[in-house]
């Protein structure tokens, strides 16, 4: 059993629907990738596509998601806070940074509570050395209608908007900040546009330049293609059916763009947050993270400038479901920073390539905590990378790009043969992002006396949280779904009790989750009315897969008993009885992350 940081991963358990699949125990000698991609699967743009090889070594495990990646080389240095936002509660994150009249400058998405709802703005500061940054600024204005007075402010809704921070452009004499605008009910809303913002020196302020493009969010700021001419990214507010694209243009005004799809990016995989560079021939990679959860890396290549693509391969480098980022150094060389541990987004990593396709060296930058949303530049003999704490603070990492050449890699990274490992991206029970599916929970517990509380959890495969059912220090029932919590009446200590648990998914409105009671030893009836639930929480929603089951609290080990999972009420019958045990970390409250009554007057 081992510990995800914060939890205990109690169990990996095989998906509803399939078959558990014997896996043979993995040799503890690193083959360098050689039997999974082998020495003549090297990447090429026009001649090899298809090939997975994105990672190598003499160090590499043959399964590349079992690199123990505690076991990396440091690399030494500088660290500063830009922004923290933990003691608010508020949101940090989709930070990026740029050097521009003699200064470092940063920006980031601020919101409350949580990311990407109502209300939500972009900041920035600046700083002389990337070490001791301003105060922070508000660089757009309030979203429309959706300042700290509405009613919707802080919300998951389509009846508010908010504003996501999309990084800085150095178009000539120009500096651009582009911001994208759309309603926050999900990811994304029909009003999508992208918008920039022009850099006034004379008073730093920013002025609406106006719409880039129309129904589009980038992931970076636009670059100059060997053409000539300028591309990124573009996800619509259809991509998860329409796939990514790449917009090119951007030279004869600011919203002059043609849109090119890259086929396969939608059914290959689940294409998010696409990342590319020019290879030393001229050629274009991209780099995308999949949001199926493969736990890899997948990859593009482009031989005439962004106009097509080739369909996107599955990469042997490993991956958490994170976004990544990565540049050309001055000298040639190539950087990549990323979660790549597959089992959560801790740490963030730095890999170096020659040729800009196969990575050779992976060193550990900081982790021991969630880290995640890299973003990176050169200037002077540095490498600046800026990341986000826990989404809640935007913090940089200042190193000398002269250590990266001292990086010397051990003779082989593999975890130990009893250490788990991430998933299959199919072994899920429940995809939140689907319309209409549906998921029930059955366990038993018991009322923990008065300050003490249980929770059990139902986590992605990377172990973040989305659902959480319990009894709180109260006494009380609770439901925590993603991100949002509703409590129910009072309950009897040391009283033994069944739950029944029903997760409901839409597309595009809030999830729904119920919870019936009855006494332990069989499973509650599922009601036939709303009323008859004993919890129901309807504002909470995750487009995530549910794939592990958590568990903490209690006097009692362990917590919850007789677990079942299936994805109807008469499979809960038959459906296997699953092991649960609990660590011994405080309880958080259901509240932790936004107000509760909110969803109590939903009910």
């Amino acid at each position: 059993m081992k510990s995800n940081g914060f939890l205990t991963d109690v169990q990996r358990l095989p998906r509803w629907r399939s078959i558990t699949r014997m896996v043979p125990l993995l040799s503890l000698v690193c083959f360098a990738g050689t039997r999974a991609y082998g020495a003549d699967s090297a990447p090429h743009p026009a001649d090899n596509p298809q090939s997975p090889r994105m990672l190598a070594g003499d160090w590499l495990p043959d399964d590349p998601q079992r690199i123990d990646f505690a076991r990396l080389p440091r690399v030494p240095s500088q660290h500063a806070v830009v922004s923290d936002v933990r003691a608010a509660k508020g949101v940090n994150q989709h930070n990026y940074l740029i050097h521009h009249r003699g200064r470092f400058w940063a920006m980031w998405s601020d919101g409350p509570g949580v990311e990407d709802r109502v209300g939500q703005r972009v900041k920035f500061a600046t700083s002389p050395d990337a070490l001791a940054w301003s105060e922070p600024r508000f660089l757009t204005p309030e979203p429309p209608g959706s300042g700290p007075d509405s009613e919707f402010y802080g919300t998951r809704t389509d009846r508010g908007f908010r504003w996501i921070s999309r990084g800085f452009w150095q178009r000539g004499e120009d500096l651009f900040a582009l911001a994208s605008l759309d309603e926050a009910a999900g990811f994304f809303g029909p009003s999508l546009q992208l918008r920039a913002f022009r850099l006034n020196p004379a008073d730093e302020a920013w002025e609406d330049a106006g719409v880039v493009f129309e129904n589009a969010i980038n992931n970076f700021p636009p670059k100059m293609l060997p053409g000539g001419q300028w591309m990124m990214s573009r996800r619509s507010s259809d991509y998860k059916k329409t796939g990514v694209h790449f917009l090119v243009g951007g030279t004869a005004s600011i919203d002059r763009w043609e849109s090119f799809p890259v086929l396969g990016s939608n059914s290959e995989l689940a294409a998010e947050e696409p990342l590319w560079w020019v290879l030393p021939d001229g050629h274009l990679m991209a780099l995308f993270r999949d949001n199926r959860r493969s736990g890899f890396v997948y990859r593009s290549f482009s031989t005439d400038e962004g106009r097509t693509w080739s369909t996107p391969v599955r990469t042997n480098f490993p991956d958490a479901t994170s976004k990544l980022h990565g540049l050309r150094l001055s000298d040639g060389r190539y950087v990549l920073v990323s979660n790549a541990n597959p089992r959560r987004r801790d740490p963030l990593v730095l890999s170096l390539s020659d040729d800009g396709m196969v990575f050779h060296k992976m060193a550990y930058l900081v982790g021991g905590r969630h880290v995640d949303y890299p973003h990176a530049i050169e200037h002077e003999g540095h490498l600046l990378v800026a990341f986000a704490g826990g989404k809640q603070s935007v913090e940089v990492l200042k190193i000398r790009i002269a250590d990266l050449d001292r990086l010397e890699m051990p003779d082989c990274l593999e975890l130990p043969e009893s250490a788990q490992l991430p998933r299959n991206p199919e072994d899920y029970w429940i995809d939140l992002g689907d319309e209409g599916a549906t998921l029930y929970a059955a366990a038993e517990t018991t009322v923990p006396e008065r300050g003490s509380a249980t929770e059990l959890a139902l986590a992605t495969s990377s172990g973040q949280e989305r659902v959480r059912v319990g009894i709180d220090t109260e006494g009380r029932l609770h439901g925590w779904l993603y991100q949002v919590g509703a409590t129910g009446g009072e309950l009897k200590a040391g009283e033994n009790l069944s739950l029944l648990i029903r997760i409901h998914s839409r597309r595009s409105e809030p999830d729904e989750l119920l919870v019936a009671i009855s006494p332990a030893g069989e499973i509650p009836l599922e009601p036939k009315s709303a009323d008859g639930w004993a919890l129901s929480n309807r504002l909470g929603k995750s487009d995530a897969n549910l794939a592990r089951l958590l568990a903490r609290g209690g006097q009692t080990e362990p917590p919850f008993r007789q677990i079942r999972i299936a994805n109807s009420y008469a499979g809960l019958a038959d459906a296997p009885i699953l092991d649960a045990s609990v660590t011994k970390r405080p309880w958080r409250p259901v509240n932790d992350t936004v107000d509760q009554t909110s969803a109590q007057a939903a009910d």
